[in-house]
Parts: structure tokens; C-alpha cells; sequence
């Protein structure tokens, strides 16, 4: 799961920046969102507020120092 500053639209790219186990270097995955599911009904506070379907477009490193500001483009 993650969490983004608002809910993307179809087309939309997600990008998800992980730190390596060794915390050497980042990965930032880049995602095209495919499909957006709004859930009705919330059954508690931590419930997502949509479900996102994403397909991976791009996968690259980075150092530990690079870091990605903004989390989600058009």
C-alpha cells in the first residue's frame, strides 16, 4: 500500500521511491495508474479511500542522497 497526496486518474504516473536494504542507493518505480476503484462505504479510519491499479513503466537507481519531491505527476 501506499499512500499518495490525492487520488490519481487513469494515465496518471505514480512514483514510488524505496530504499535499497542496504541503504546504499534508492529505487524509484514509476507507475501508469490503469484503473481507479473508489471505495462507498469506509469500514474503518484506515481503510484506503481508493484502489489503485498501476502497471510498472520504468524502474531505475539512485544514491542515497537523490530525492523525489514530487510524488505524483501528470
Amino acid at each position: 500500500m501506499v499512500n499518495v497526496p490525492q487520488i490519481p486518474k487513469i494515465g496518471e504516473t505514480i512514483v514510488v521511491e524505496r530504499i535499497s536494504p542496504e541503504k546504499q542507493f534508492v529505487i524509484i518505480f514509476e507507475y501508469i495508474v490503469t484503473t481507479v476503484q473508489f471505495n462507498a462505504s469506509r469500514e474503518s479510519v484506515d481503510s484506503a479511500d481508493a484502489q489503485v491499479n498501476a502497471f510498472l513503466n520504468h524502474c531505475w537507481e539512485g544514491t542515497s542522497n537523490f530525492k523525489v519531491t514530487n510524488f505524483l505527476e501528470h
